[in-house]
């Protein structure tokens, strides 16, 4: 389990640290919550990008392409890691958890992209746009999720308290 400040550590801090009621949705959140925060979810999620990065680079030869995939499969898990931390630095910026959410979209976005597009021009993919675009979708779907349960699984006063 990772360890953060606005992410409860066992049932006690649970209680304490979200604004959700006890029951069977707030346990179902903040275990997705704990998944999508920790490395092995990171690694998972990204294995779906390093493949399509092979694909879409496979007319560059089967070197290129494997080179192309690994490197976006390590860049991948490396942003879904620590995107969730910027994500949540960018949420406690916000005065409200509505705000939080609109600024950890967009800074979870902007940073994702930016780090990609250099990563990748970095190596000389050839097909850059072609191997970014397939992600656009999921990963701003996974942002703007991201966004939402931040601003589901923190008090309000714990989205503001570490700006």
């Amino acid at each position: 389990m990772t360890d953060h400040a606005d992410l409860p550590g066992n049932a006690s801090d649970a209680a304490r640290q979200t604004g959700l009621r006890r029951g069977k949705g707030r346990t179902m959140l903040m275990a997705l919550r704990q998944v999508v925060d920790g490395l092995p979810g990171a690694m998972l999620g990204a294995l779906v990008y390093a493949l399509w990065a092979v694909y879409a680079n496979r007319a560059a030869g089967p070197e290129m392409a494997i080179t192309v995939g690994a490197v976006h499969w390590l860049a991948s898990t490396l942003l879904t890691y620590y995107g969730t931390a910027i994500m949540r630095r960018f949420f406690r910026r916000g005065r409200s958890a509505r705000q939080g959410a609109v600024l950890a979209f967009c800074g979870g976005m902007g940073c994702t992209y930016v780090v990609l597009w250099g990563v990748h021009a970095a190596i000389g993919t050839p097909q850059v746009v072609m191997t970014l675009a397939a992600g656009f979708i999921p990963t701003l779907l996974f942002c703007l999720g991201y966004a939402l349960l931040l601003a589901r699984t923190t008090l309000p006063s714990t989205a503001s308290a570490h700006a």
